[in-house]
């Protein structure tokens, strides 16, 4: 039996992943040339840890090819390195520009990286491994989006997923790149954001769908359009007709009549909102997706809609907006999920996933509501978010997020994800190095904005009176 057991130990032992290295992989163009730097590299990156106090993420790219691309991953080789023993990785991979905007503003551009095989990452999201990672810009004021993801995980828990997140040093060939935030890719995954995704041949329409408002579509992801809608009066008074929008569809689809259908119920669900906060009249879906009268079902114009919307997740993601007041709020990065088939995570749409805040945290903390109302015009977009436009109109849902703020303020979680966020920031002084140390104080100024928002929320939220 002893000698059983041994035999069986050294089978574990071997069948344990190893680091990836050159001899491990025949004569791989990457790998042969990672293997040849190999030494000098092992050298730098000691130095850096002696630098350093935050990890490390130090990509090498085949041939020292630049990553310039939105389109093609460039073959690469990742460390990470100056954390804990259990998180340090090396694994090979491909790296791209990610982003629209942010891609082309500056020298410090935002990464995907897309591992050849599922790995953790420094023990984000519990350890769970995935191939999509993403390296954030910090930007000059270095927490827009560490204060967004923060604010939102404490408020969602472990309901609605949300990025996970850490900050970190990169390196592309030896040259430092600063700061990044280390992140989750948004994504249709076990555990990110699970819907089900269809196999090959699986044409019915009893499938999840993940949705981004989006004001990039293209031909990578399939879209759909959600109409224009009738003028209303947002809650500050001003009038004004809600534009269409395009919705990429970020997870797979494989038949036509399913992005037919998607189409259908999207604007059926708008459709009945909007009538439940405009008219406060009950409609439900019809066979086709359609919005119908709801006529015998002596519904209420809530009930209405929480029969088709996950009514607390939009009530969540109104305060977290308002929190932050991020401009963009609707033309991009907006996602929600909803999941057809039996036993789903979202049998009704939910809002989920935040995303991109570094249009956030502008104007005046006690300048008035930002999500909830129309945004200034441009010559050529409306940045306005209908959903939360319509939802906020209704008294119903005034009350919900009303409940929701105090139960908020009382638990004291806001207050602790903006001391969370002011900590870290304050220890990466190091890492940034005295000439770059004032954004430490940028994101002081963030933390100011909220903790001032929040102020202005109480004197319209924890009132008696509407």
């Amino acid at each position: 039996m002893k000698a059983i057991r041994v035999l069986s130990l050294l089978l574990a032992l071997l069948l344990l992943p190893l680091p990836v290295r050159a001899e491990d992989a025949g004569d791989s163009p990457l790998m042969t040339w990672y293997a040849a730097g190999e030494e000098a590299r092992e050298a730098e990156m000691e130095a850096i840890s002696r630098a350093k106090t935050h990890p490390c993420v130090y990509i090498t790219t085949l041939d020292g090819r630049a990553i310039l691309s939105r389109d093609e991953y460039v073959p690469s080789v990742i460390d990470v390195f100056n954390c804990p023993e259990e998180f340090r990785l090396t694994a090979t991979g491909g790296v791209k520009v990610r982003g629209n905007s942010t891609a082309t503003q500056s020298e410090e551009k935002p990464y995907r990286i897309k591992f050849d095989k599922k790995q953790g990452m420094l023990g984000l999201h519990d350890g769970e491994k995935y191939k999509s990672w993403v390296l954030l810009r910090s930007y000059w004021n270095l927490a827009p989006d560490f204060m967004a993801f923060t604010l939102a995980r404490a408020m969602f828990g472990t309901e609605r997923y949300v990025s996970d997140c850490t900050y970190v040093n990169v390196y592309i060939n030896g040259q430092s790149m600063g700061v990044y935030l280390l992140c989750e890719q948004n994504q249709a995954a076990d555990g990110r954001v699970s819907v089900h995704e269809p196999k090959k041949g699986e044409t019915g329409r009893e499938i999840g769908y993940l949705l981004e408002l989006d004001n990039y579509p293209s031909d990578e992801h399939p879209y759909i359009w959600i109409g224009e809608f009738p003028e209303v009066e947002d809650i500050a008074g001003e009038k004004r007709a809600i534009r269409g929008r395009c919705y990429s569809i970020k997870s797979d689809i494989t038949a036509p009549r399913q992005k037919q259908w998607i189409q259908r119920w999207m604007n059926g669900t708008f459709t009945i909102l909007y009538e439940a906060a405009v008219n406060e009249r009950p409609m439900r879906h019809g066979l086709n997706g359609q919005a119908v009268y709801a006529e015998g079902m002596h519904l209420t114009p809530y009930e209405a809609v929480n029969r088709v919307i996950d009514v607390a997740s939009l009530v969540d993601m109104v305060i977290l907006e308002e929190l932050v007041h991020n401009y963009d709020v609707g033309e991009g990065s907006f996602y929600m999920a909803i999941d057809f088939s039996e036993g789903s995570a979202y049998p009704r749409l939910t809002f989920l996933a935040p995303w991109d805040f570094n249009w956030a945290y502008d104007g005046a903390a006690d300048g008035g509501y930002y999500a909830v109302t129309f945004q200034p015009e441009a010559a050529d977009s409306d940045r306005s978010n209908g959903w939360m436009i319509l939802a906020m109109k209704a008294p119903w849902f005034r009350d919900l997020v009303r409940k929701r703020w105090r139960e908020l303020r009382e638990s004291g979680v806001l207050e602790r994800a903006v001391s969370e966020v002011v900590d870290e920031c304050g220890s990466l002084a190091n890492d940034l190095g005295p000439d770059q140390n004032w954004r430490i104080y940028c994101a002081m100024d963030i933390a100011a904005f909220v903790r001032g928002r929040m102020e202005w929320l109480d004197s319209q939220w924890l009132t008696d009176d509407e």
